[in-house]
């Protein structure tokens, strides 16, 4: 029976594991989940959105879940939140906005859930308009 590797997380880091373990052994199940509908977008290319430069958000977008299927055999599930971990017992419990809850059973667990934006404390911060934004969905 193959092994099952889940990742929760499907932007940088996830998407690049996912990638990396296909590479690495042909045989693994690999289930990626992302809580939001995009995986693999350019963080880096924010600024440009926001400033329209770039003005198609789907120019920021790198892989789709079709795609990581096609390419590398990976079970994708965008808009499916991990929300609890059982490490004792080897599962996560997963709610998906298609499915509602339901449990995931695994060999190897990956974590790479992003961060969320910071804000600095600099004097008069609040005084400004800034933007915070932590993906290609919060912004337009």
């Amino acid at each position: 029976m193959n092994k099952k590797v889940l990742i929760v997380g499907g932007v940088a880091g996830g998407a690049s594991a996912a990638a990396r373990l296909r590479r690495l052994d042909e045989n693994l199940d690999i289930i990626m989940f992302e809580k939001g509908q995009y995986i693999s977008f350019a963080n880096c290319g924010l600024p440009y959105y926001i400033g329209e430069r770039i003005k198609e958000r789907e120019k920021l977008l790198v892989q789709t879940p079709e795609a990581m299927k096609e390419r590398f055999n990976i079970d994708v599930r965008v808009n499916s939140e991990v929300v609890s971990i059982d490490s004792k017992n080897k599962k996560v419990t997963v709610y998906s906005k298609d499915k509602g809850e339901y449990n995931e059973n695994y060999d190897y667990l990956i974590l790479s859930p992003g961060a969320s934006p910071l804000k600095p404390p600099i004097e008069g911060i609040n005084r400004q308009k800034n933007i915070y934004i932590k993906n290609c969905t919060r912004y337009r």
